[in-house]
């Protein structure tokens, strides 16, 4: 009996052992900041994976998609048991490094590739850095067997080349159809760094190395972080001030061809665009939590000096009312953007001039060409006579995902002003039809489109897209019907925005269900009907955007939200 007592004692205290060495050893949450470099132009982390999808999982939408999509609703299969792994470190490599993973992505840059004697590519210089919380020996087989899956899977036939840099190992899988695409990979301790450019991959590790600094230091990131509550959501994002500027040089010269014709002016506009948004506009976070019914995403876009006070008054919303613009549309319209603005002329003045303060008056000009720039392509060749027309509500809207066919709606205050300027648009030779009550104006000129007076709303767009949705209202089949206009007509808050945005994404939310589907979670056949009807419903986004304090404040309401986008991206 003596012998058995020890030996009860002995494991009790083998077992108090294993347990304070489990404790001592486990899993500390780090900064991914100090993992990226200072430079960066885009920066994401989350601190979780396994938390990211039992917040997905726990939401409304998950639960009716996936029930009537097949799949299988709750949290993770396992969670405890990934708990477990995460906390002992026991368990395969993959399942390991998976269940302690935070995940940190930086954009150091853009390159262009020439993909015809016309057309540019532009691709991220991007890094995905993993803080494993595990041994080196166990991280390396893990990460080469989920970066090989992913090349294969991305490129189809794929080289592997292995080299050393400074002591530490790089394995790369290049596409045998296209040498530009490789994932690259390296292992450093319990640091494990995959990218699309060696180059992206080599600043990470420097980073850890002490060698290059880190953006964790950044104090706009520390504010963003504080502002959009970084710490307790599944995911944070942060861009730099200046990121955008940075942004705009790549992609300005597509830009200015809007603006105008003149080959020097375009060339000006080019070298002074990044300029401008550098100085007008501040650093960009974002969260994603979830939240009524679904997921949020929460972004806020930080304006320099007192630019956010001298906008309040322009850009104060105007009061609630019923309005009639989704009964002017198809039940199938991809996107509708609402401005509810108390002075839409007063808005697009204060936005000027707020933009304007921020720059010397020899650049001011271009702060107005850029404006306008922006509303060319809805049919406006003059906008402050035409906004001033203009009653309180203003909208834009796509009827296709695809092309760049845009539509403009406004609520008429000077039905007069603005048949001139419809006049003027589409060129004296237009032709008028009736439609219903409905007063159609056709250009000669396809390109000038057409413009109908409906009601109290005028409708400028193509003439397919006029022809379109006049036709829907006579028909009765408007967006004004939709369940998901209904569930998005709730506001987010208490502040009252000054514009709404409503968009179709129905089918990247199918891509989604039908990816977790694929992904080992029990599948039953889909429910086609009841799909279709949760789809109506769940598969579509809703966004708010209002002026807060320091900057704009954008929320918008899915079934996955960025992540879900991410999802369908990788």
């Amino acid at each position: 009996m003596h012998n058995v007592r020890r030996a009860l004692i002995v494991l009790l205290l083998l077992a108090a052992a294993a347990f304070v060495w489990l404790w001592l050893t486990r899993p500390e949450k780090v900064d991914m900041a100090a993992y990226v470099p200072a430079d960066s132009i885009v920066y994401l982390e989350a601190d979780s994976l396994p938390e990211i999808f039992d917040g997905v999982t726990s939401t409304d939408a998950w639960r009716e998609l996936s029930g009537a999509a097949g799949v299988e609703v709750g949290r993770r299969q396992g969670g405890w048991l990934t708990d477990l792994v995460s906390f002992t470190g026991v368990g395969p490599s993959d399942a390991v490094v998976l269940s302690r993973a935070q995940v940190g992505v930086a954009v150091l840059g853009f390159e262009a590739a020439e993909e015809s004697d016309t057309t540019l590519r532009f691709s991220p210089r991007a890094a995905l850095v993993v803080e494993t919380h595990t041994g080196e020996w166990r991280v390396r087989s893990a990460v080469e067997k989920l970066a090989g899956d992913f090349a294969r899977r991305s490129f189809g036939a794929a080289s592997v080349e292995r080299k050393e840099v400074d002591g530490v190992q790089f394995v790369t899988w290049v596409s045998q159809s296209d040498a530009r695409r490789k994932v690259v990979t390296a292992v450093n301790e319990s640091e494990a760094v995959m990218g699309n450019d060696e180059a992206a991959v080599r600043a990470c590790l420097d980073v850890r190395r002490g060698t290059r600094p880190s953006l964790a230091a950044n104090e706009q990131l520390k504010e963003m972080r504080a502002r959009l509550g970084g710490e307790g959501v599944l995911a944070f994002g942060f861009a730099p001030q200046g990121s955008a500027a940075k942004v705009v040089e790549i992609f300005a010269p597509a830009f200015v061809g809007g603006v105008s014709s003149e080959s020097k002016l375009q060339s000006l506009l080019a070298t002074v665009l990044p300029q401008l948004t550098s100085q007008t506009l501040g650093s960009v976070g974002w969260s994603a939590r979830a939240a009524g019914g679904g997921v949020e995403d929460r972004y806020f876009l930080a304006l320099p000096g007192d630019m956010a006070r001298r906008l309040q008054a322009p850009l104060a919303p105007a009061a609630p009312r019923n309005t009639d613009i989704a009964a002017l549309l198809p039940s199938e319209t991809y996107q509708l953007t609402r401005y509810d603005l108390r002075s839409p002329e007063e808005a697009w003045r204060g936005l000027g001039a707020a933009l304007s303060s921020q720059v010397d008056v020899s650049r001011a000009t271009f702060i107005t060409l850029a404006l306008e720039a922006l509303v060319k392509p809805y049919g406006v060749e003059h906008p402050r006579e035409f906004l001033r027309a203009c009653g309180t509500e203003v909208a834009t809207a796509k009827l296709e995902a695809e092309g760049g066919r845009k539509l403009l709606i406004a609520s008429v205050r000077d039905r007069e002003v603005l048949a001139g300027e419809v006049r003027a648009k589409v060129g004296r030779g237009a032709r008028t039809e009736r439609v219903g009550d409905a007063e159609l104006l056709i250009s000669t000129d396809p390109d000038e489109g057409a413009a109908a007076f409906v009601g109290e709303y005028l409708l400028m767009g193509s003439e397919a897209d006029v022809r379109r949705c006049l036709d829907a209202r006579q028909r009765g089949r408007t967006l004004r019907d939709a369940a998901a206009l209904k569930a998005a007509a709730q506001n987010f808050s208490d502040e009252q925005p000054f514009a709404r945005t409503l968009t179709d994404e129905r089918e990247a939310t199918k891509t989604v269900l039908d990816y977790l589907g694929r992904r080992g979670v029990r599948r039953d056949a889909p429910k086609q009907g009841a799909l279709e009807e949760a789809l109506a419903l769940r598969g579509y986004s809703a966004s708010e955007t209002r002026l807060a304090d320091g900057g704009f404040e954008k929320r918008t309401r899915s079934a996955f939200g960025l992540l879900g986008e991410a999802v369908r991206r990788f």
